[in-house]
This record gives structure tokens, C-alpha cells and sequence, in this order.
């Protein structure tokens, strides 16, 4: 009997700028554990290739990963997989069909919906895989891996890794670098009612020895020659005993090879810690980290379940630039409670804010996160797009959507609007060189029809 041919199929981002800023690591950590367990397996990576150019090699079983706003995209991918190969298998998985299994299989030409996490489950599929025949379609909930060092590193060779190396807006940190993204924990234990971790991480975090994380970026340095390193954790500094620990490793590994390093966290979690942490994680190479702040009022974030407050955002961020650590501010237009006066206590949060740089991105619910499961429970109401092509967080200038699921989206658009230019020279597009490699006028026009109800 021959062996099953899986293909990993990644999609374009069309909520990020570039969909070459972050490799999708969920996939490539897959196709690591097939191949690790005897499986033929390829990674088809449509990231930033045009539609007419999308090149899928044949298999038996075709792995989609997908959050939210690709969903459209898997839609197109399964029913080309479909017409060309009737009796193939399509599996789905990541955060939007563990948060809505059951839409994804009716929805698309998918066979299989994975809840949770994937390894083991895509092996079991590949290693028990027999022709579709039109037959009934399943959600399976996928083997939690508790242990994640138990797991091979992502096949990075599977992809053209290189083309993810070079800065996006990441560029903020310092120009002229190759950077690697690398996960060092899964999950975060925080409640955010914006947020759809929860659905697959259910409020714990499983993190990865610090030997297992140093042999990655070990092979890491001798293969690809990063100068930097993005810890993409969904927060990484949670535990400060750890933290301290990590920067050990990094100083260690500094006197060998020249890289630094930045991260993601929280500033309630930042200011519990102390300054002394932030010294200590610059003395490690730390040159940014990436913080949540999400706005500057203090009742939309009660009303949000962001257990943080404005005084420590505002703590937070000026310890970090005390310490030598650039700042990034990540803020959010239309949470559930939000006005014309909430968004001038964001405004005039950015204008006094030593932060280096400021994300200012559109609020959509996302599925599985609490206001999606009961927007009246946070006092909001919303336009259903069931295709999911407005969900578009961050977005290419010219083209942001976002607004268009608000009730009031003209309002919405225009505050978004205000507040990056109230950023001015430290919106983080600003720092993304090829957005200056382009004039103005090539990006295709802002999405003029809203939705219907």
C-alpha cells in the first residue's frame, strides 16, 4: 500500500500588511511531526503569490490552516481541491474551526474540522487515510500535546523561510536585519473579551523547556544566519522566574553569536514584576517589546475584561523606554463602549506616551472570543459578514475593511483614521519601507459597500 501524501496548505493574510511579515508556524510544526513519523508530506505556501499563480502539489490529505479572515480563502482552496480531486480528504484547523468546527464543514468542501491542537491528529488522519466518498463529514478534537518539547522543530526547509526574514513593520526595532520567528510557549491566561485564544489555549499556557527553545535558535543561527529573533508567543513575559531565567540563556548565548531579540507581554504584568525585570531583559538583548495596551479608558477596559488599567500602561511604558527598550503600543478603535470622547482619551494617551510606536487597528469580533459568544453581554451589536473578508485588524493602507462590520462604520472608519494620524511618525506603518517603495495611489481603493444586515 503507498504512503499517504499530505500537503500543508498556508494562506495569504489579508489582515496583515505583508503576508510574508510571519511564517505560519502552526502548519510547518505539523509537517515537522508527519515527517518526523514516516509521512510524505509538502507545504504549499500561497503567501503573498497571486490567486492565478497558487501552485498546489497533488496528495491524498490536504491540511488547511486558517484563522478568521482567511476563511474566504479556505472556501476557495477546498473547492478547487474538490473539482480536481473529487475523492481527496481536506482538513481544517487553527483558531477559526476550533472556534466554529461545525460553519467549517458546512461551509466549505472541508471533511474533517480539528479542534485544538494538530499534530497528533493530522498523523492518526494520514496514518488511517482512505478515499473520500462523499460520506459524512466530522469534527475531531485534536490530542492536546502537554509536553511541547516532545515536538520537532517547524520544518522551516519545507518553505522559503528566507522570504520572511526580511523587516515588515518590525522594522521599527532597527533596519538591515534577518529576523526568525520563533514560539517558545502556547497560550495566555488572560480573560480579554476581544480575544479568541481562549478557544484553543482554554486560559493555560504550556511552555517549552529553556534547553529545547536555545537548541532552536541554535539551528537556527548556524542554518539561517538571523541577527534577530521575535519571540511570538501570545505573551511571552507571563512569569517573571522564567523571564529571568530566558535572559540568562540569551547572555549566555550572546557571547557566542550576534543576535537580539524582542517580545510580546502585558503591562499589568510588566509593573507587578518591576523595572528591575526590564533592565535585565535589555541587558539580555531585548530591544522591544510589543504591549497590549488597547486603549486609554480605563472604563472600556473593565467593560473588555483587560485586567489592566490606564496608570499601568502608562507606568509600564515609561520604564521600558527608561530601561532601553523600545516600545511598541498596540490600540484598538470600536471596542464595545466606545465614543467620540473615549477615542480623544486614546488620541491624547498617544500624543503624551514616550512609546516608539503605535498600531492603531479596527475591533472585529472575532469567533470564540467572549463578545462574539454574547455581544449583548458587553453591550454591542454588530454587522454578520459570513464570509469573513471585512475582518481585517491591521491591513494594507488603502485598504483597510474593518469598520464596514460596525453599525456605525463611517464613524468608525474616520476615528481609526484620526488616531493614526494622531500617531504621526510613529504609526508603525510608517516604518514598513515597502509601503515607501510604492506611491500612494497603487494600493486599490478603501472597500466602499458595507455589508447588509
Amino acid at each position: 500500500m503507498p504512503r499517504c501524501r499530505v500537503v500543508m496548505v498556508t494562506l495569504p493574510s489579508p489582515w496583515l500588511i505583508s503576508d510574508r511579515d510571519m511564517p505560519n508556524l502552526g502548519a510547518l510544526y505539523i509537517a515537522s511531526y508527519l515527517r518526523e513519523n514516516g509521512v510524505d508530506v509538502k507545504v504549499a505556501d500561497l503567501c503573498g503569490v497571486p490567486q492565478e499563480h497558487w501552485q498546489i502539489p497533488d496528495g491524498d490529505v490536504y491540511g488547511i490552516s486558517l484563522t478568521t479572515p482567511q476563511f474566504h480563502l479556505a472556501q476557495e482552496i477546498a473547492a478547487k481541491l474538490r473539482r480536481r480531486q473529487p475523492n481527496c480528504l481536506v482538513v481544517s484547523g487553527g483558531y477559526h474551526p476550533t472556534a466554529l468546527p461545525n460553519e467549517m464543514l458546512e461551509k466549505t468542501e472541508t471533511n474533517i474540522a480539528v479542534v485544538g491542537d494538530g499534530e497528533k491528529t493530522m498523523l492518526r488522519i494520514a496514518q488511517g487515510f482512505h478515499p473520500y466518498d462523499g460520506g459524512s463529514k466530522e469534527v475531531l478534537h485534536g490530542e492536546r500535546i502537554e509536553d511541547v518539547d516532545e515536538l520537532p522543530f517547524p520544518a522551516r526547509d519545507l518553505i522559503d523561510i528566507y522570504s520572511y526574514q526580511q523587516m515588515g513593520t518590525n522594522a521599527v526595532v532597527g533596519t538591515g536585519y534577518l529576523e526568525e520567528y520563533l514560539i517558545t510557549s502556547r497560550g495566555c491566561p488572560f480573560r480579554c473579551g476581544y480575544c479568541a485564544q481562549m478557544s484553543m489555549s482554554k486560559f493555560r499556557v504550556r511552555n517549552r523547556s529553556l534547553g529545547n527553545i536555545r537548541a532552536e535558535m541554535e539551528e537556527l543561527l548556524r542554518q539561517y544566519k538571523p541577527d534577530r529573533f521575535y519571540m511570538f508567543d501570545d505573551i511571552f513575559v507571563v512569569d517573571r522566574k522564567r523571564t529571568y531565567e530566558f535572559d540568562r540563556v540569551m547572555r549566555e548565548m550572546r557571547l557566542e553569536w550576534n543576535f537580539d531579540w524582542h517580545c510580546l507581554s502585558r503591562t499589568d504584568i510588566v509593573c507587578k514584576a518591576g523595572p528591575e525585570l526590564l533592565v535585565d531583559m535589555a541587558a539580555s538583548g531585548c530591544k522591544q517589546i510589543t504591549y497590549g495596551v488597547e486603549h486609554a479608558s480605563d472604563v472600556i477596559l473593565k467593560r473588555n475584561h483587560k485586567d489592566a488599567t490606564c496608570e499601568q500602561n502608562r507606568t509600564a511604558i515609561q520604564w521600558t523606554v527608561d530601561a532601553g527598550i523600545r516600545v511598541r503600543a498596540q490600540m484598538i478603535v470600536g471596542l464595545p463602549g466606545e465614543t467620540r470622547e473615549t477615542v480623544e482619551e486614546t488620541a491624547d494617551f498617544i500624543r503624551n506616551s514616550p512609546a516608539d510606536s503605535w498600531g492603531v487597528h479596527i475591533f472585529v469580533p472575532l469567533p470564540g472570543s467572549p463578545i462574539w459568544d454574547n455581544p449583548a453581554a458587553f453591550g454591542f451589536a454588530f454587522r454578520r459578514d459570513e464570509t469573513y473578508k471585512y475582518y481585517q485588524t491591521i491591513g494594507k493602507p488603502g485598504e483597510w475593511a474593518a469598520h464596514n462590520l460596525h453599525v456605525n462604520a463611517e464613524e468608525i472608519r474616520e476615528w481609526a483614521e484620526y488616531l493614526r494620524d494622531v500617531a504621526g511618525k510613529r504609526n508603525v506603518h510608517q516604518f514598513d519601507v515597502r509601503n515607501k517603495s510604492k506611491p500612494k495611489e497603487e494600493y486599490p481603493p478603501r472597500f466602499g459597500a458595507v455589508p447588509s444586515e
